[in-house]
């Protein structure tokens, strides 16, 4: 008997409701014969809606939503509405799909051209790449028509917007002729605005961070244009700029341009997706994500519909998360030397396999004692360690920089481990952090990572495993009340559980830390239902926009479309909604931007009012009005005024000062963090700090009022690696003495202060008169005398009297006076 022949003579309709359809679903691999209840929930909703043209599917990780956007898929295909497109946020997870559609009985092709996949006889898999770039299949092409869509699901929709951003925007290299050429373009004007930045960027410096100012972008449009132009017809295939160019090209006068000593980033102000015009016309567009707290990048960079963003599909319960015991040894004792904690922890991985999370190469390099080299893997080389991890015991995992895009279910990793805060590295990155971090100091962004990195190592409710948080700066992230709520509501259930483990080990030494993490380990019958019972409740979160994002989107689109009126009105209302201040000068540069086009006066009126708000955003034509420093001969008092608005309690400050100090250590790559750092240990000890050369473009990188008239004008050369003090670093420190004594009268006296890892100039170099050095061991000695204040504060659990802070002061040797002894004097070469 021929069943396909009858099969296709039947006049029966497919099936589209998904728990039928998948009850219908042939050659289902054994343990896929039922939709986990979860599962069913979210199809069972998506179904009732199914007629929206953007939904957004949320659920935790590990409960199966891809098999959810499968099925999503194959029912839109049994209405006739295909082809269907899978997309996955890389070929790792591409893989992945198409094995996990092959379980449930589903075909799938990888070639949008192909005939299955036109016809609708098969659910195209692709990466993110495929769809989103200047040259996509999925658009307009020279030599053939454009692949269609009828309808898409993103899978992983947060991850696969890092991939679009990067192809959707231009990236040129240092050695790259371009990116000579466009410096050289712009450098006249850059040298009157920015002469130290753009000095960083010429001699290549890691931590070089110049921006191209929107009114030099605009003037010189035309002849940045032509220059990339004539890059991208000279450039191969495998270029970056070859396949963003096109996309790019649309929308240029309306990009952000920023030098770095590795590259230069042209990035749009918001994702130029329009131009794959077959995904801005696809009849659905389905995205799933994990349950996070924010969806705004969702509108921004996927130009997804905001009401449908804001009412996500989502289970009843959000607790349908595997268990994570999650131990942050340095909060529980400050005393731990990390070194220590990183040992303990390599020596679980006799037993369980144990992934680290580094954000850099040079943390992950910090544990390669404890694993061979050929187990510290790159973020674009997972597949292969993933794999061995899946088949068995390999030990320590080291990442680097892959906080998503891969499962790590059950065994694979028992033990997870963060160390260190997510970083940014592109210039535009770095920006993007400066300019939106919250006026709470919090960084969305980075929340975002965090709460991605640790659901690595759960896949499914019934998986487990410790995860470790390293690193004072995430650990006070983690921490602090405001950044809680924007995690998920599983993730803060667990971090709320850790609270309370961690009022039981306060100070306790390590090895009663280790000892609680194997409890869990060791599946401990009274912590497997303590886990259990904390997530019996938890309510998913509602989708949420904000206003800001639904703003930016909408004024990018009415600009590019040629309104600028009604870019720069949409942004107004947004500024208005909004009681974030930082944010507010944010917002208010971009209006800048599009008013540039038609007012340049105007425009830089706005941008003096954003300066106001954000420190991060340009500085107006007109530079900023300096503000004189005045200190105070009351450092206890103004010490004790300032801790008690910083720090609720001392934990808090105990992170907080751990925070500083990690930022306040010679390092290449962060010397703005140890800038601010500076001025903040200043502010700690009851001085008054600024940051004239961030804050106005002139003068030194910081300046310290130590009471009495007395001052110190630093000069912070936090990445300098020469054995010496090479002349142009000691003429900054000259140039910013003499800007000193333009802005303060005679009665006042100040000290040049460098920090360097040298004393002794460069044999063409000459110090100013008295000039003194912070060398790396000076600054150790700072360091040591903060952290030992600090303890003392936290011990006395209190810092509102100025007589007892003044008693610490004197005792740690912190009082104004006696911070010459953290100095050297520089010597000639």
């Amino acid at each position: 008997m021929d069943f396909d022949k009858l099969l296709a003579e039947s006049n029966d309709d497919l099936p589209v409701e998904p728990r039928e359809l998948y009850a219908s679903l042939p050659n289902k691999a054994e343990g896929y014969g039922y939709l986990r209840d979860v599962q069913g929930q979210v199809l069972s909703a998506w179904h009732d809606r199914r007629i929206e043209r953007d939904l957004v599917i949320k659920v935790n990780t590990g409960a199966g939503k891809t098999i959810d956007g499968l099925v999503v898929l194959q029912s839109y295909l049994n209405e006739g509405l295909g082809p269907a497109l899978y997309v996955a946020p890389n070929k790792y997870l591409v893989t992945q799909v198409v094995e996990e559609a092959s379980r449930i009985g589903l075909a799938t092709v990888d070639d949008p051209d192909g005939t299955k996949y036109r016809s609708s006889q098969a659910i195209c898999v692709v990466n993110a790449w495929k769809l989103f770039n200047g040259r996509s299949v999925f658009r307009p092409r020279p030599t053939r028509t454009p692949a269609p869509i009828g309808i898409v699901v993103i899978d992983d929709a947060h991850a696969a917007l890092s991939t679009a951003r990067d192809c959707l925007s231009i990236d040129i290299p240092y050695g790259d002729a371009a990116f000579s050429e466009l410096l050289d373009e712009f450098r006249a004007d850059l040298e009157a605005y920015s002469p130290n930045e753009l000095l960083d960027v010429t001699e290549r410096s890691p931590g070089a961070l110049l921006r191209v100012p929107f009114w030099v972008w605009r003037s010189h449009l035309e002849a940045a244009r032509r220059i990339l132009h004539r890059a991208q017809n000279n450039a191969a295939q495998g270029d970056q700029l070859y396949w963003s160019w096109p996309a790019v090209r649309e929308v240029l006068e309306y990009c952000r341009v920023v030098f770095t000593g590795r590259q230069v980033t042209i990035t749009p102000l918001c994702s130029p997706v329009t131009h794959i015009t077959n995904f801005t016309s696809a009849a659905r567009r389905i995205y799933l994500t994990a349950t996070l707290a924010d969806d705004s990048v969702l509108v921004t960079d996927f130009g997804a519909a905001p009401t449908s963003v804001a009412n996500p599909i989502t289970p009843r319960t959000a607790g349908d998360i595997g268990e994570r015991m999650i131990l942050a040894p340095m909060e529980l004792n400050p005393q731990l030397a990390i070194e220590e904690v990183r040992e303990e922890i390599a020596s679980l991985a006799q037993a369980h396999n144990v992934v680290v999370i580094a954000p850099s190469r040079r943390i992950a390099d910090l544990w390669r004692e404890y694993t061979p080299e050929s187990n510290i893997i790159l973020a674009d080389a997972v597949a292969d360690i993933v794999g061995k991890l899946r088949a068995g015991l390999v030990g320590l995992v080291v990442l680097v920089n892959k906080y998503d895009g891969i499962d790590l279910p059950g065994d694979a990793c028992r033990v997870l481990v963060l160390d260190g805060l997510p970083e940014s590295f592109s210039g535009e990155e770095r920006l993007e952090t400066q300019l939106t971090t919250h006026a709470s100091g919090i960084d969305g962004q980075q929340v975002q990572r965090i709460e991605q990195g640790m659901g690595r190592g759960v896949r499914s409710n019934e998986d487990h495993c410790v995860v470790f948080l390293l690193g004072a700066r995430l650990t006070q992230l983690v921490y602090d009340p405001d950044t809680l709520a924007r995690f998920s509501p599983a993730t803060q259930a667990q971090l709320k559980q850790s609270r309370r483990i961690a009022g039981g080990l306060e100070n306790e030494p390590l090895e009663a830390i280790i000892d609680v993490a194997k409890q869990s380990l060791n599946r401990d019958p009274g912590w497997v239902t303590y886990a259990r019972r904390g997530l019996a409740h938890v309510e998913p979160s509602p989708g949420h926009v904000s206003t800001a994002a639904i703003a930016r989107r909408t004024a990018f689109d009415r600009a590019v479309g040629g309104d600028l009126t009604g870019a720069s009105a949409a942004l107004t209302e947004a500024i208005s909604n909004t009681g974030d201040t930082h944010q507010q000068g944010w917002l208010l540069e971009q209006q800048a931007t599009y008013i540039d086009r038609t007012d340049p006066g105007h425009a830089q009126m706005v941008l003096i009012s954003a300066r106001s708000k954000n420190g991060a955003v340009l500085r107006p034509l007109a530079g900023a009005t300096y503000q004189k420093l005045t200190g105070s001969d009351h450092q206890a008092t103004t010490a004790s005024d300032y801790l008690s608005r910083r720090y609720k309690d001392k934990v808090q400050l105990r992170m907080g000062v751990e925070a500083l100090l990690e930022d306040l250590r010679f390092d290449p790559e962060r010397t703005d963090q140890f800038e601010q750092a500076l001025a903040d240990v200043a502010q700690h000890i009851g001085l008054a700090a600024q940051r004239p050369e961030h804050e106005i473009g002139r003068g030194p990188d910081g300046l310290w009022a130590l009471g009495q008239l007395k001052y110190w004008v630093i000069e912070a050369k936090s990445g300098a690696t020469a054995m010496s003090i090479q002349k142009r670093y000691i003429n900054q420190l000259a140039g910013s003495m003499n800007w000193f004594e333009t802005q303060y009268d005679s009665t006042v006296t100040a000290i040049a202060i460098m920090v360097h890892p040298a004393d002794t100039l460069a044999r063409d170099a000459s110090a100013p008169t008295g000039a003194r050095v912070i060398t790396e061991a000076r600054l150790e000695a700072l360091r040591t005398a903060i952290r030992n204040y600090a303890d003392a504060l936290v011990a006395a659990a209190r810092w509102d009297k100025p007589d007892d802070l003044n008693n610490l002061l004197t005792g740690h040797k912190l009082r104004a006076h006696d911070l010459y002894s953290y100095t050297r004097a520089i010597k000639p070469g």
